[in-house]
């Protein structure tokens, strides 16, 4: 299928691995530029080249702590001087420690606001404005199947994210006129390094092995099995896509049925 993106420019944030880079590898494919953010220069190094040599597609990236004013405004910079306006925004990053609501000090909710409320603001009031001159974007957001279940123990990820899925619903109605789409996607159990992170704090709370944990954890899940970053990546290239250009608003889940409720 023909996607329609030869050409596009893209910034996929938390793209050094896991699904961020997965999303990179399946834009890249259908002949978008990307360029990749993360903390670190020689993990983004390492999955740029990887996504080059898989593609031959032009990488670009750039280093990054999103939790920093400075950083994000170096950032903007560097984008703009790569690929001059961006297409696609894909906005993805990791998730704070576990905690109870309780347990959370007020300055840890202070930096999961910055984490993953303010910095989504930023960016979008820096990339946006030239999606609205080209009369075309696309903005995705990946959040967490917590924003429609909330999820124990993530305290500060239930709260933000559930926020920021609010502020971009509120989005995408501002820019549904200018054939901008912003939607966002929740996921499960996706086999990435940040949820084998997450069980690992679990099981430690537990008298189970890793075993019995994850026996437990598949059965929650009518597919039986964790999803993969490609299958995710789809979902999110297809957003990004010509053929999707009336989605917008949305939350997909992306989680094998593990939800109970019915949107």
């Amino acid at each position: 299928m023909d996607l329609g993106l030869n050409g596009k420019k893209a910034l996929v944030l938390g793209a050094s691995r896991g699904i961020g880079k997965a999303i990179a590898l399946e834009l890249a494919r259908e002949g978008v530029e990307p360029v990749l953010c993360a903390r670190q220069d020689a993990a983004l190094e390492a999955a740029a080249d990887d996504i080059r040599k898989e593609t031959g597609a032009r990488v670009h990236f750039k280093s990054c702590d999103l939790t920093l004013g400075t950083d994000r405004e170096n950032l903007i910079k560097s984008v703009n001087e790569q690929v001059g306006a961006v297409d696609i925004l894909i906005l993805n990053t990791g998730g704070p420690k576990p905690s109870s609501a309780m347990d959370t000090r007020l300055e840890e909710w202070e930096i999961g606001f910055h984490q993953l409320f303010q910095m989504i603001v930023h960016l979008n009031q820096a990339f946006v404005p030239k999606m609205v001159e080209k009369k075309w974007g696309r903005i995705i957001c990946v959040t967490s199947l917590s924003v429609i279940e909330p999820i124990a123990n993530l305290a500060i990820s239930n709260a933000m994210r559930s926020a920021v899925t609010a502020m971009l619903k509120t989005l995408s109605d501002e820019l549904a006129p200018h054939q901008i789409t912003v939607n966002c996607l929740a996921p499960g159990a996706i086999a990435t390094e940040r949820l084998e992170e997450l069980m690992e704090a679990r099981i430690s709370k537990t008298a189970q092995s890793k075993e019995e944990y994850l026996k437990h954890y598949l059965a929650a899940i009518p597919m039986a099995r964790m999803g993969n970053p490609e299958e995710f990546a789809a979902m999110a290239a297809f957003l990004c896509s010509q053929k999707a250009s009336y989605v917008t608003g949305s939350t997909i889940s992306i989680d094998g049925g593990k939800r109970r409720s019915t949107y």
